[in-house]
């Protein structure tokens, strides 16, 4: 019974969403650790797009992968003189700058102008050996020289490929300085890298989580509540520049209820009780179950995105050795023994393709003739034969005394991953692999001690899913240099732990590559590399599924600007007077 009022009460305080005191509500699946981190050190989808809500940039990119000026007065282009690039006699790029010039009306919410010293402190941050950012590229290579008061040039040398589409971030120096200070002068001389971890995690949380809300943001909304485990709303940055012409008919509050289970989630859209429900929200058979039954009360619509969904296998740490999980051998055996083809013909209506790399079909650098990993029980049982792995009395893989049993997981509570998993473990039992299905809560799952520890033995195989950028890929994801170690702070992106120093060469060729020809070669022997050792086990790139109520304008995305957020300003009501202004500027 307290259930059933407990529900009664949290749809009653959702009724007075949409238009009537134009706010919108939007349902996720997820809830992040923390928002408006400058840094990205959590690095969750969920976190980007609320994050898109409170942040502003120098350029932003929109729908059709347009650069549009933001803080900046313009974009920087050869033709105006702001982008330049410095040959050597043989006509190689060796450095590139860009140079910008703030508005005089960027603020930061509180009213305090945007000065070059918030993108020197973003900067100084983000190349500090003590921040744990995703990954330093392209910005440990960069420098900021001051040009006057709200001119400055950012200098890549070695040069860096999207220097004129990629702007540095930033950060309110003026809030975040003395905090940042403390914690310089407590950890400049500590040696345990564990010690200064739990320091950053102190200073970046006592301004970014639902305890201690931002105190400043530079973008259109700035969050106002922040109740763990229920909801996030936040209101509109008077002061933010690049305001509709008249915002007041636009959406005033954004509250983001955050409901983890994707059935409950769909059942919230179907009574009415949402105005829409994010991109990290719906799975695609529930997107095309809604579809089936819209009757004008709501939309669904099906995105092809760069949405990569895949299975890492961890491939760190001596449980890892003792599994074989860091032999190549290992990994092709379980591809080669799942039928991955029929999962996406079963689920998702062979929508959503196939994928034999991370780098999806939407991008120019993607390599067709790649091994595709077809399905194969002969193939894969030669393998594990190779290895040592024989049938035991039981039918199950052993070696060694050992048996091959592997833990698997994902995020708890969305019952697609659930029933990928349900599917995967059937096929990989019928060919003597022992899976345990261990999930966990989205926030456990992308946490500090989980993913990034590889070592700790406590995932053997993690899926989940990478946002590509189809217009910036540069490979550096699985560069070795990426690999979360303690002795950096458990910073970048290389989970599995895959090391190749072939891949590591051409990476680093590959992003000061300005022929477009001569790039593609270096990524598709990239591909080819690790198509061969597969680091992750490839399943599908995946459509995006977005659903919103009718009249709700300029709440759109694609696979380059991958979040409705991307357009916070002129998110509006019909009924109101909204319109799609963006296009006119």
């Amino acid at each position: 019974m307290k259930k059933t009022l407990a529900l009664t009460a949290f749809l009653l305080g959702v009724a007075l969403a949409g238009p009537a005191n134009n706010s919108l509500v939007v349902g996720t699946s997820q809830e992040p650790p923390n928002i408006y981190d400058p840094w990205n050190t959590n690095n969750l989808a969920i976190t980007s797009e609320i994050n898109g809500y409170m942040g502003a940039g120098l350029t932003y990119q929109d729908d059709n992968g347009d650069t549009k000026a933001d803080i900046a007065t313009r974009v920087p282009t050869l033709a105006n003189g702001d982008y330049k690039v410095v040959k050597d006699s043989k006509g190689d790029v060796i450095r590139n700058s860009v140079t910008y010039t703030i508005r005089k009306d960027a603020k930061w919410s509180d009213g305090a102008p945007i000065k070059v010293a918030d993108f020197q402190f973003w900067l100084k941050l983000e190349n500090d050996d003590r921040v744990p950012v995703p990954s330093r590229d392209p910005w440990d290579r960069a420098k900021i020289t001051v040009n006057d008061t709200d001119t400055f040039t950012i200098t890549f040398e070695p040069p860096y490929l999207f220097a004129d589409q990629v702007s540095p971030g930033l950060a309110p120096s003026h809030i975040m300085g003395s905090a940042w200070n403390a914690f310089d002068a407590k950890t400049k001389n500590e040696k345990d890298a564990k010690v200064v971890n739990e320091e950053w995690k102190k200073f970046i949380s006592s301004f970014t989580t639902a305890r201690n809300l931002p105190k400043v943001v530079a973008g259109p909304f700035k969050p106002t509540a922040w109740r763990a485990g229920n909801s996030l709303t936040m209101t509109r940055n008077a002061v933010y520049w690049n305001q509709p012409k008249n915002p007041e008919n636009y959406v005033q509050t954004v509250t983001y209820r955050f409901i983890p289970n994707t059935n409950t989630l769909k059942v919230n859209i179907l009574s009415g009780q949402l105005d829409a429900v994010s991109a990290v929200g719906l799975t695609f058979d529930q997107g095309t179950d809604l579809a089936r039954n819209e009757r004008s009360k709501y939309k669904t619509y099906f995105v092809p995105g760069a949405v990569w969904e895949h299975i890492d296998i961890n491939a760190r740490g001596q449980r890892a050795k003792d599994l074989d999980l860091d032999d190549p051998r290992m990994r092709q055996a379980l591809l080669y023994a799942i039928d991955r083809d029929a999962l996406t013909k079963a689920l998702f209506q062979g929508k959503q393709a196939v994928s034999n790399s991370w780098i999806g079909p939407v991008s120019k650098l993607y390599k067709k003739d790649v091994n595709d990993y077809n399905v194969n029980v002969a193939r894969a049982k030669q393998l594990f034969a190779a290895l040592g792995w024989t049938p035991g009395s039981d039918g199950v893989l052993q070696k060694g005394g050992k048996k091959l049993t592997l833990n698997f997981s994902t995020t708890a509570g969305n019952s697609t991953r659930e029933r990928v998993q349900q599917i995967l473990q059937a096929q990989w039992k019928a060919v003597g692999v022992q899976v345990n299905i261990q999930n966990y809560p989205a926030s456990v799952i992308f946490g500090p001690d989980f993913l990034s520890k590889g070592e700790s033995g406590k995932w053997d195989m993690a899926m989940y899913a990478w946002s590509n950028n189809p217009v910036f890929e540069e490979g550096n994801l699985w560069k070795s240099e990426g690999i979360p170690t303690a002795a950096n702070g458990y910073s970048g992106q290389n989970n599995p732990g895959w090391s190749n120093a072939e891949y590591d060469k051409l990476y680093k060729q590959a992003r000061v590559e300005f022929n477009q020809a001569d790039r593609i070669k270096l990524f598709d022997r990239m591909q080819a590399i690790w198509n061969t050792e597969v680091p992750a086990l490839p399943l599908y790139f995946r459509v995006n599924v977005y659903t919103k109520v009718p009249g709700l304008v300029n709440y759109t995305f694609s696979a380059i600007t991958q979040y409705p957020s991307w357009n916070a300003a002129n998110i509006g009501w019909a009924s109101k007077g909204a319109v799609e202004e963006y296009k006119q500027k």
